[in-house]
């Protein structure tokens, strides 16, 4: 597998609530809601709006699970869906690593190959300051045979197969 970069999401919070609905021990179980917008450059260019309903296990780590709707410059959309883990670091300040998969779905020809393309994602979050950014990736497929035999043939530089 080969990642080929594609573009980063750079997104904050406009508002937000976090609850402790089972204890308010340190190691208790969080949940939250929040929603806030942002902008997306590189492959894809444009805004985001997005919503967050992350769990925050016993041990810390928190699963983001995001939804939202990507707006690009020339006025088309695409639906995005975010899920991982959000681990705080050994590093000065509240900063967390995030690692996740992100889904791209749309109706728009040019790029309804991402309908069937796998990404991944990272970056970070800071939580003083409610901003996170995840630079994205397409994982190609160096080992298939061909391409997909479904949906549309994506971007030369993404294509699978040898």
């Amino acid at each position: 597998m080969r990642l080929e970069a594609f573009c980063r999401f750079s997104m904050r919070y406009e508002s937000a609530s976090w609850q402790r609905p089972y204890g308010s021990a340190d190691n208790s179980e969080w949940v939250g809601f929040g929603h806030g917008d942002g902008k997306v450059e590189g492959e894809l260019e444009g805004k985001i709006f997005w919503a967050n309903y992350p769990r925050r296990r016993e041990d810390g780590v928190w699963t983001p699970n995001a939804r939202g709707v990507i707006t690009t410059i020339d006025g088309e959309q695409l639906l995005v869906s975010m899920h991982g883990q959000s681990v705080k670091e050994d590093a000065p300040g509240f900063l967390r690593a995030i690692i996740m998969r992100i889904e791209l779905t749309t109706e728009v020809e040019r790029y309804r190959w991402l309908n069937t393309a796998f990404l991944v994602g990272e970056g970070e979050i800071d939580e003083n300051a409610e901003e996170l950014w995840v630079d994205t990736f397409v994982c190609v497929n160096e080992l298939a045979q061909g391409q997909p035999a479904i949906g549309v043939a994506p971007p030369e530089r993404f294509r699978q197969g040898r």
